[in-house]
């Protein structure tokens, strides 16, 4: 159980990192869009934004897995056998 936690932590971790760097990188190639060609960013802009939803979804699910590792490590307690 505890290598299973280890694991899934290091995926909420991974998809914490890929949220914020989807967000930040997307809202600076989008600003760089706009200084760059006006015309062009006003065809490309709107695509970055469902970039920016699913870097949205992984903030999300990395939320539901901190919470459910959470939950299911304080129903266990410490009564789990020692190997």
């Amino acid at each position: 159980m505890k290598i299973a936690a280890g694991c899934f932590g290091c995926l909420t971790l991974l998809c914490m990192i890929l949220a914020v760097g989807l967000t930040l990188g997307t809202g600076a190639l989008a600003t760089m869009l706009i200084a760059a060609d006006p015309n062009m960013a006003a065809d490309v802009v709107p695509l970055l934004g469902y970039v920016n939803y699913a870097a949205d979804g992984c903030c999300c699910l990395s939320a539901v897995i901190t919470v459910a590792l959470l939950a299911m490590g304080m129903s266990r307690g410490n009564n789990e056998a020692v190997e």
